[in-house]
């Protein structure tokens, strides 16, 4: 396990930066900040549904300091006396729409994606958002929202419901972001001034209809991933029938010098995912770019989140999270990593996740339905031992109820600088 501090980070930093220049260094890996987030790292945002025009559609959390907290205990109430919930104020339902999808940049900026997923559970009526494909910026420290990007997103009727940005992802080295688009099944490419740079079709082309597009040609999550010196972009694939594990895999995009998109076709990374939810919503890689988590989301108990390790030669299977009660297959579709510690200890990098799920069972909550994130050690946990190992954030505390179910969305964490080491 590699632990890290604020002096050791800056030594190793000193050492490459009198030792080499930028391209004897450009594909050693090194630990050192890329952006000015520190004071945030640690941060996580969450989304969820909203109903009325003055209800939150996301919330941020400060979960620095979680080296400390109970296990099985709900985290929200302490976070909210100690002021360390925010809901800025323009995060609203009649503001933004509906929100799934979310990326933090490396100034920690948080970039939030409009989405009909939440039309997806059979609890919530199709709703569709005013700009369906729009992507907005909140700008750190006050986290007010301005639009930020249009993708070209169209509903013809309300079996369009689903159709939106499926998820978004930032891209370090490069300082841009990705976004997949559910209307035509494309990544779009968006610098950091808003603008669509570049389009990628992975598969085959879309009709051209509105509306969502075929189960085929659906990307829903995106990440960025760092390896030998390249950056790769990693998106999932399910096609018809779903259930069959041969129609579940991984693929990638390898980006030229610049940062642009490939004209080839994707490379096959990973066959056969488990699950078998229509839609994977959210990937997310480790600081130290080896390790990768998924979740689906669909059926409110029946979808799961799990993890993959890279040897070198490929990525093999870690496992699969027990995300609340039941069989563990409670998962909402959203994960992403953080570190374990506080402010007065040592980093223990990324040997922790982040899964937003529903009724999550706490074992000092009674009846334990927690509704919101789950905190999980990454190389796992059981159904058993969950409700006692664990760490858990309500949505709305202390209402612990099924008033949450298919409510709950997509969770992303402020990257810590003190735990990148990518090949730069």
């Amino acid at each position: 396990m590699k632990f890290l501090n604020i002096t050791t980070l800056a030594a190793i930093s000193a050492f490459f930066l009198i030792s080499c220049d930028k391209e004897t260094c450009e594909y050693v890996t090194v630990c050192e900040p890329l952006g000015s987030n520190t004071g945030q790292s640690g941060i996580s945002i969450v989304t969820y549904n909203a109903d009325n025009p003055t209800d939150f559609v996301a919330a941020i959390y400060d979960t620095r300091n979680n080296a400390s907290v109970p296990a099985g205990t709900d985290w929200a109430p302490a976070l909210g006396t100690g002021g360390k919930i925010t809901k800025p104020a323009d995060w609203t339902l009649g503001k933004l729409g509906r929100i799934f999808g979310i990326a933090t940049d490396k100034n920690a900026n948080v970039y939030l994606a409009t989405s009909g997923v939440y039309g997806q559970n059979f609890l919530n009526t199709p709703y569709q958002n005013a700009v369906p494909g729009r992507i907005y910026k909140a700008t750190a420290g006050t986290y007010s929202t301005t639009p930020f990007v249009d993708l070209p997103i169209s509903y013809a009727s309300s079996a369009g419901s689903l159709n939106g940005v499926g998820n978004v992802a930032y891209d370090k080295i490069n300082n841009q972001l990705f976004a997949t688009n559910l209307d035509d099944g494309k990544i779009y490419r968006i610098s950091m001034t808003g603008s669509i740079l570049q389009t990628y079709d992975p598969f085959a082309a879309d009709s051209g209809t509105p509306d969502i597009t075929i189960q085929d040609e659906r990307i829903w999550g995106i990440g960025v991933n760092y390896e030998n010196g390249n950056v790769k972009v990693y998106f999932p694939r399910v096609t018809v029938p779903s259930t069959l594990l041969a129609n579940r895999n991984l693929y990638s995009i390898t980006l030229n010098s610049t940062g642009a998109m490939p004209t080839s076709a994707p490379a096959l990374e990973i066959t056969n995912l488990p699950g078998h939810a229509e839609a994977i919503t959210d990937l997310e890689f480790s600081a130290d770019t080896k390790k990768i988590i998924l979740s689906e989301r669909g059926d409110p108990h029946d979808v799961i989140a799990f993890s993959y390790n890279n040897t070198g030669s490929g990525w093999n299977f870690n496992t699969q999270y027990a995300v609340g009660g039941f069989t563990g297959k409670n998962a909402a579709g959203g994960v992403d990593f953080q570190y374990i510690g506080d402010d007065k200890n040592l980093v223990q990098c990324e040997e922790f996740v982040w899964v937003s799920g529903n009724y999550l069972e706490a074992a000092a909550i009674s009846p334990g339905r927690v509704y919101g994130i789950q905190g999980i050690k990454y190389p796992g946990n059981t159904v058993a031992t969950a409700p006692s190992t664990d760490l858990f954030i309500d949505y709305n505390p202390p209402v612990y109820n099924f008033a949450m179910k298919g409510d709950i969305g997509d969770v992303d964490v402020i990257d810590a600088d003190q735990c990148t080491c990518i090949s730069k």
